[in-house]
């Protein structure tokens, strides 16, 4: 059944340490730097999710699926030159990868549709047809 939670194998095979996510964090980093935010809606017939991507080139996010997981990959390299009158100059660099990954098992992996529009990534995952299962059967004696 397919139920968009997101997947995280790697946080399965780590042991429990309450202190190894925040501990060593850098001073001013903000926890959603390395991942970004997702919306999912059941419309019914499809779910749909939307992940806010600001800023992001739609040649930089890859999408694919392997073994029921769907994965949104983020790869970013910015370099930003400023020189302002007071003659301070600025030469930052930044390179990053975010990525999220959901269980699609119970989608129709070939009919999953994607559009890229305002830094909002929306893709709508249609809905597999549930066979009714049968609860109940006669069974004739020979």
């Amino acid at each position: 059944m397919f139920t968009m939670i997101p997947y995280r194998s790697s946080m399965m095979n780590r042991p429990v340490n309450p202190f190894a996510d925040d501990f060593f964090r850098p001073f001013f980093a903000r926890p959603e730097d390395n991942s970004f935010r997702v919306d999912v809606r059941d419309e019914g017939d499809s779910y749909q999710l939307d992940a806010e991507l600001p800023g992001v080139a739609k040649d930089d996010i890859h999408i694919d699926i392997e073994n029921d997981v769907l994965s949104i990959c983020v790869e970013r390299n910015e370099n930003k030159d400023e020189k302002n009158e007071n003659g301070y100059v600025i030469h930052e660099r930044r390179f990053g990868r975010m990525s999220r990954a959901f269980n699609v098992e119970g989608i129709r992996k070939d009919e999953i549709q994607a559009a890229y529009q305002d830094g909002v990534l929306r893709l709508t995952l249609p809905k597999e047809q549930v066979q009714p299962k049968e609860t109940k059967r006669s069974i004739t004696i020979s």
